[in-house]
């Protein structure tokens, strides 16, 4: 088999089993040392890539060296401070490309010096900092990986559903902080007393939040109803909300960031970027003035035409609420021209739309 015919055949592997990188580790190389068989050398995510690499290999007469991530055996990753910062390579100055909020989970691929490679629930593959993840042995490691994939919290877990929640040293309202808490947060509760109850953090450390800014994990769509309508009013909260790339909380949004905390919270469980979005729910056709929308919609958009580079969400009559760079945060815009808030920038979105689709979600809980 020639380098070429090989190198052909590295390129359908990896269309095969890692064809979105954000998804999927695929750091593989043809080396060709000089008088030697060539070697297959590197890294893969997927068992199934990494099993007709070594297949390739024997095929081809060449050496193999590609080790399978995980490295080492399941280990849990838990972002036990406010955020954890997901960044595109191993280094503070790299792009931010997601965040994880206290509690989330992500599977530890491997270290490379301070820094470690995850894959979060959401299968986004990434690089935080060591300092910002706690790491555990998980007791059943193929436990662990379906219910992070499957994005469910521990059992008994709670969840912060309030903006701007801390949690403070004791019970009563001025007490000292010793946490910041996003909506979104996954806690332990420990014990209630009066309207504050004892929460306690991956790591240990305790605090006291307000009662009423908490709800089961199971019992979410009780706080956060599953339908277009409630996902708007919820949205509305965070209107001047700055925005910031990568932003998946309070702290900032970036567009999906935006519409992914929010439907996961309504109980829909989205994609990280607004491209691996645009493959969810049905197509819906918005009609010339935009009748054909319902509220919670999805719209796209695209700079080229073609991949979805940004992402809002649709009240009826093409009211469009979304985190956009061009308002700097979150926002209203009118995408119907006969709208009296209609103007220039709504007017690009307008013409750079490519699609609707209509998400399903769960059923509410019986009242």
């Amino acid at each position: 088999m020639t380098p070429a015919e090989i190198a052909a055949r590295l390129e359908t592997i990896r269309g095969l089993h890692a064809p979105d990188r954000r998804l999927a580790v695929w750091e593989v190389e043809l080396e060709e040392p000089a008088g030697g068989p060539p070697r297959l050398v590197g890294a893969v995510s997927e068992t199934d890539a990494a099993s007709e690499l070594e297949d390739l290999a024997r095929a081809a007469g060449a050496a193999a060296a590609i080790e399978l991530l995980p490295a080492g055996g399941e280990l849990q990753g838990i972002a036990h401070r406010s955020l954890a910062h997901l960044r595109a390579e191993p280094r503070h100055a790299a792009e931010l490309v997601s965040q994880m909020v206290l509690g989330e989970e992500a599977l530890v691929l491997r270290a490379r010096g301070d820094w470690l490679q995850v894959q979060t629930g959401d299968r986004y593959v990434a690089w935080a900092h060591r300092g910002s993840l706690l790491r555990r042995d998980p007791a059943d490691p193929a436990g662990f990986r379906d219910r992070l994939f499957e994005r469910r919290p521990p059992p008994g877990r709670w969840v912060v559903t309030t903006r701007g929640a801390r949690a403070v040293e004791e019970p009563a309202p001025y007490a000292p902080p010793v946490a910041d808490l996003v909506q979104g947060a996954i806690v332990e509760v420990a014990q209630t007393r009066g309207r504050f109850v004892e929460i306690v953090l991956p790591d240990g450390v305790s605090g006291w939040v307000w009662r009423g800014g908490l709800a089961p994990a199971d019992l979410l769509a009780e706080r956060f109803t599953p339908d277009g309508r409630a996902v708007l009013e919820h949205g509305e909260q965070f209107l001047g909300l700055p925005y910031l790339w990568g932003g998946t909380s309070e702290k900032g949004f970036d567009c999906s960031g935006f519409v992914q905390r929010l439907y996961g919270l309504h109980g829909v469980p989205l994609p990280r970027d607004s491209d691996q979005q645009a493959g969810f729910g049905e197509p819906v056709e918005p009609g010339p003035d935009w009748s054909g929308v319902a509220d919670g919609d999805l719209a796209f958009f695209s700079e080229d035409g073609a991949r979805a580079t940004h992402v809002g969400i649709l009240a009826e009559g093409g009211r469009l609420l979304h985190a956009s760079t061009g308002r700097n945060g979150v926002w209203w815009d009118a995408l119907d021209r006969s709208a009296g808030t209609h103007d220039e920038y709504a007017g690009r979105l307008a013409d750079s739309l490519t699609a609707v689709r209509r998400l399903r979600f769960p059923p509410p809980p019986p009242r």
